[in-house]
């Protein structure tokens, strides 16, 4: 299977006028499949996309645009014909500058600052750009009450699918819990519709800017002093906070608990560079009270149909309880 790959490579890099000295596959399988080439200009990624034409163009001219800005992310290489791309079959290949340097650990504050840090620079260089005529705009802008409306209509169907398994401590356990917090997410649609989200989301149309969507430490680098996004193929429009939600309230998961000191570690390095109102804030906050880690466990259990222990769903709720109570108290202090 490598040396296949590794066949394809070769075929598809004669698109690029670029003299190859070796090639070795980093990522192969299913999803994107990435190999670094040795080549006269250094060490460069040719990499197959793993999405639907239509996303995977607005991101390649997505991060074209900030390349070119100035942006910390690898600059593309034009094929032969002077395009970004160069498509065979349902796939689109891209050729990048290879990035050298470390990943994050997020269980380091310097690590936590610069990972922000960089983030909020994504945001503020993102604003402006505006994909070429014929390449269909990816937006999730205002989507989110639908989101939300979703994921509680999961919630409910999987109570069917817990009722088969009687003799499941986990479903027993769930068929206990989940209304109150199906019940408790609709609340939070509710307040979600009555703040300033409606009006932030009207603007944000007006002059868009990126949400990366999958920010974290696979898709980043430290490099000479410098943070490096080297993965932009997930990126749309939507609000800045999106991303911020997706990068705190996971790791906070993974921990099992709310930690404020770093809560408060990271909310201060982004706005250190790209600095939030009480009113956007509060549009964060409200969505962070969303019981997305009860769901996401709920969705591992009973839509990717994998086994989990009790202690899983009982983490899960005991994360959802003290989040509650910590963001409220944010709420009320704003």
């Amino acid at each position: 299977m490598v040396e296949k790959l590794n066949q394809l490579a070769s075929s598809l890099l004669n698109n690029w006028a670029i003299e190859v000295q070796n090639i070795e596959l980093i990522q192969g399988g299913q999803m994107a499949i990435v190999w670094k080439l040795a080549t006269d200009r250094g060490p460069l990624c040719l990499k197959r996309i793993h999405r639907p034409e239509k996303k995977a163009l607005f991101s390649i001219y997505a991060q074209n645009y900030l390349a070119k800005k100035g942006s910390r992310v690898p600059g593309i290489i034009s094929n032969k014909e002077g395009g970004l791309y160069t498509k065979q079959g349902p796939f689109l290949f891209v050729v990048y500058d290879w990035i050298v340097g470390r990943p994050f650990d997020l269980t380091v504050q310097e690590d936590q600052e610069w990972i922000m840090k960089g983030l909020a620079q994504y945001h503020r260089d993102s604003i402006g750009y505006q994909p070429p005529e014929g390449v269909p705009v990816f937006t999730k802008l205002g989507q989110w009450p639908k989101h939300y409306i979703k994921r509680c209509q999961q919630m409910e169907s999987w109570k069917l699918i817990a009722e088969n398994m009687p003799d499941d401590p986990f479903s027993q356990l769930y068929l206990s819990e989940i209304d109150h917090h199906i019940e408790f997410g609709r609340d939070v649609l509710k307040k979600l519709q009555a703040s300033y989200y409606p009006e932030w989301v009207a603007k944000c149309k007006i002059a868009p800017g990126l949400c990366h969507q999958d920010y974290g430490t696979g898709n980043t680098l430290l490099s000479d002093n410098n943070i490096w996004i080297i993965d932009l193929d997930t990126t749309t429009f939507d609000l800045p906070i999106r991303d911020l939600r997706k990068v705190i309230i996971p790791l906070m998961g993974d921990q099992g608990e709310w930690d404020q000191v770093l809560f408060n570690t990271m909310l201060r390095a982004y706005e250190q560079v790209s600095p939030l109102t009480g009113e956007q804030k509060k549009v964060m906050f409200t969505d962070m009270l969303f019981p997305y880690e009860l769901y996401e466990t709920a969705n591992e259990k009973y839509g990717r149909k994998n086994d989990l222990p009790l202690e899983e769903l009982v983490q899960a709720l005991e994360y959802e309880q003290k989040k509650s109570e910590q963001i409220n108290g944010l709420i009320a202090g704003l």
